[in-house]
């Protein structure tokens, strides 16, 4: 069976998710280890309350320790581990550190 989803970023901030249909949602929840994105649990919690599959991601912006950068993703998301589906977004072009 396929599911239809899609990624939510700082882009799509105050988008209603009860107005787009959609099996599953991955959202943005941090970035570095100084980027929490606001909008990221009013989207999670809009998941939750219409019954669909979500996950929750970590833009990896390549800081020098990449521990202190997991860590603060933790950290930030201690909440949703082991409900949503952790993901990583790994770009080079964006990941000055590791490319």
């Amino acid at each position: 069976m396929a599911l239809n989803g899609f990624d939510i970023s700082a882009y799509q901030n105050g988008i209603n998710l009860s107005a787009v249909p959609f099996d599953f949602m991955i959202r943005k929840t941090s970035e570095g280890t100084y980027h929490i994105n606001p909008g990221a649990d009013d989207h999670i919690q809009q998941a939750i309350s219409l019954g669909k599959l979500w996950g929750f991601y970590h833009y990896v912006a390549g800081s020098p320790d990449p521990v202190t950068e997991a860590d603060f993703w933790i950290d930030n998301t201690a909440n949703y581990w082991g409900k949503g589906l952790p993901c990583i977004d790994w770009e080079r072009t964006g990941n000055a550190q590791f490319g």
